[in-house]
């Protein structure tokens, strides 16, 4: 203990902490603001209606300080994570009083006015929520906002939009002649949109496109494959141990014979200039095989002006070869073909599976994984395919000549699971089935004798060789195996096990070539393991990235010209902010969406207090979502909740007579009990599942 504390003392930023306290009572603040606004809401409707408040108390638990102006309580309260009105003849504590016949008589009691009036007491919060969320959003518009970019960062292979011929860089301006603001635009537009979609933008070529989409659906949610995207810039607010993280454990980033750091500014790659993302990854993916030369622009401090000295940096990063198991998988069906594509010109189909090129049999005598190298390594010559394609009269061999363009192979990648594997470079993608086509003689999986032809692959575990002494890498700080089902359908994955691609697993081999791979196998009516200890790699073969983490992502600054401009762009986001809550709702109610993935106070406060390390206006926009988020939270039909209180009164409007005492007392005991639970699930959720305790 003695030499404990003075190492835990000279380890404290006693700077970063005082910061971080003063962020977080700016978000305890903020919510405590839009607490009041809320009750505010209430109290104004109830005065208005001339009922009696007892209480108007901000926060929850034990009263800290109260004070008597007239005949209500004002007062604050331990809990600032809410807030309530208390009326005569309306207290959640004791529903008795909505149908007590002696507070009834009290012609100033809640439960003696109209139910119209009820009705305006009751959504008054709600809308005071709506309201403030509005200003919220105007005032940060007036003074200028980043929103993520409406720019295309990536395109999921397979997918409606990668079909139609999107790439990473085009910039989405409308959706079916809506004008389009931002990325959340973009999702909402094709969530709560039916049938068909106009989209019209701008490819990263300058060029115009007018593409008509068919969404899928994807777990009850349209989509139609599109990812944001980055930029060339690492974020300025990467810090602490996250600046050793830039360069990811075991990628070829590691080996760069200098130190990328927070705010560095790629502006060229192997002498050619950077303006975005897609430039830099076509870039990074067209040289695997070279050593690549950052060049960078780096902000080094206060020079002796008054402006921050800029600097340029060349860094150097080697070429990494590809981690091989020794197994080659089996070559599945072509899945989806691009639009305009070489692909769709020379005849290739959806459902033809690729037997020879030029001559030479993918699985048996090529790993099917190569195609999109070997593709782009004879851009511009011809390439001899032959496909196996069903037809009426049965299957048949058709031959194809293909002549590639210079989209560097591996440019795309399957992000998912049932994902199919692109051949950029001639606009076709196809599956690669989990199932043994040829086993390297003299490879480690060789040499064990467990591997045949045939077997199908179930599932691959990615090991830490020492789970007690080893450095956070692609899949962050946990020690436990990272496991990728080959048998199972993971959330969020069109099509069905049949459509599941090895090549999937084979990119997060990648992603962590420090890591043994333990390969499990169906071997007649058993499963058998092996783990891959030695790291064994291609000759001829390199990684498609360098590893460079922390990427900051592309936004644009929204700035209105009027009052009137940022009134508009106000209401489109308290509009588009709505959605996005509903949406979110929908997705957790018909479990699409983890339970983890919500936060309680502790959360909130966490993420409040990371987004006002960033500025004020960042931290109004925060406060603007949270006051859109209660409003909807509360108008839940959930007793208790404002939106309870609603039920009860339409249906005593339709009734024309008070809800059932019995009914109304269970009800609100029940939902009492349900806000309790659901509080103390996010709490465990924060402590625990969200790390916000302790990383676990």
């Amino acid at each position: 203990m003695d030499t404990l504390i003075p190492n835990l003392l000279a380890a404290v930023d006693i700077a970063s902490i005082g910061t971080t306290i003063f962020n977080g009572l700016l978000v305890i603040l903020g919510l405590g603001l839009v607490v009041f606004f809320h009750e505010l809401g209430h109290f104004a409707v109830a005065k208005w209606c001339n009922v009696h408040v007892e209480r108007f108390s901000i926060g929850f638990g034990p009263i800290l300080w109260s004070r008597q102006k007239g005949e209500t309580e004002y007062a604050l309260s331990a809990f600032p994570f809410g807030g309530y009105v208390k009326m005569l003849g309306q207290d959640d504590m004791d529903a008795n009083q909505m149908t007590s016949d002696e507070i009834a008589e009290n012609p100033r009691a809640y439960s003696a006015k109209t139910v119209p009036q009820r009705m305006a007491i009751i959504s008054a919060g709600v809308i005071m929520n709506v309201v403030t969320g509005f200003l919220f959003f105007v005032i940060c518009y007036y003074l200028g906002v980043e929103e993520p970019s409406p720019l295309v960062g990536s395109v999921m292979p397979g997918s409606p939009a990668w079909t139609a011929g999107m790439r990473p860089g085009d910039r989405i301006e409308s959706i079916n002649g809506e004008k389009i603001q931002n990325f959340s635009d973009i999702l909402n537009s094709v969530i709560l949109s039916s049938g068909d979609l106009r989209f019209q933008g701008t490819h990263a070529d300058g060029k115009a496109f007018d593409e008509v989409i068919t969404p899928e659906r994807i777990e009850k949610t349209r989509s139609v494959g599109l990812i944001p995207s980055l930029t060339a810039q690492l974020s300025p607010d990467i810090v602490d141990d996250d600046i050793k993280a830039i360069a990811m454990q075991g990628l070829p980033s590691q080996k760069a014979n200098g130190e990328f750091l927070p705010g560095d500014q790629v502006i060229a790659v192997q002498g050619e200039p950077i303006t975005s993302f897609s430039q830099l990854s076509y870039l990074t993916a067209k040289y695997a095989s070279e050593d690549l030369v950052y060049e960078m622009e780096r902000h080094t401090g206060k020079s002796s002006g008054d402006s921050d000295s800029v600097a340029t940096v060349k860094i150097t990063i080697p070429p990494a070869p590809i981690k091989s198991i020794g197994l080659w998988m089996s070559m599945g069906p072509v899945k989806a073909i691009r639009k305009g594509s070489i692909a769709e010109e020379q005849g290739l189909q959806v459902g033809d599976r690729i037997v020879k090129v030029d001559g030479i049999a993918p699985g048996t005598e090529m790993d099917p994984l190569r195609l999109p190298v070997y593709f782009a390594e004879r851009a511009g010559g011809e390439v001899k395919v032959v496909v196996n394609r069903q037809t009426v009269a049965g299957d048949q061999e058709v031959e194809l000549t293909l002549t590639p363009d210079e989209s560097p192979g591996w440019l795309e990648r399957p992000l998912r699971q049932t994902a199919p594997l692109p051949i950029p470079s001639i606009g076709a993608a196809f599956q690669v089935i989990p199932r043994i086509a040829h086993v390297v003689p003299d490879s480690e999986a060789g040499r064990s004798g467990v591997f045949h032809e045939g077997q199908k692959v179930t599932s691959i575990e990615l090991l830490h060789a020492d789970p007690e002494n080893f450095k956070p890498d692609a899949f962050g700080k946990t020690s436990k195996p990272q496991v990728i089902s080959l048998t199972e359908l993971e959330k969020r994955n069109p099509g069905t096990i049949e459509d599941i691609n090895w090549a999937y697993a084979f990119v997060d081999i990648q992603q962590v070539p420090d890591r043994q791979v333990k390969i499990v196998v169906q071997d007649g009516e058993k499963n058998v393991d092996f783990i891959l200890k030695e790291h064994e790699t291609e000759s001829d073969w390199n990684l498609w990235i360098r590893g460079i983490n922390g990427w900051k992502s592309a936004s644009d600054l929204k700035k209105a010209t009027s009052l009137g401009e940022a009134l508009s762009m106000g209401l489109h986001r308290t509009k588009s902010t709505g959605i996005s809550i509903y949406m979110t709702l929908q997705s957790l109610i018909f479990g699409n969406l983890p339970a983890d993935s919500i936060s309680g106070p502790l959360g909130i406060v966490s993420i409040g207090t990371k987004v006002a390390s960033k500025g004020l206006i960042e931290l109004m926009v925060f406060l603007g979502f949270l006051s859109i988020n209660l409003a909807i939270i509360n108008f839940l039909p959930i007793p208790v909740l404002d939106g309870g209180h609603m039920v009860f009164l339409i249906w005593e409007g339709v009734a024309r007579r008070k809800p059932n005492a019995n009914v109304t007392n269970w009800a609100f005991r029940i939902g009492l009990l349900f806000i309790i639970g659901l509080f103390i699930t996010v709490m465990i959720l924060d402590v625990f599942y969200n790390r916000l305790w302790a990383e676990g």
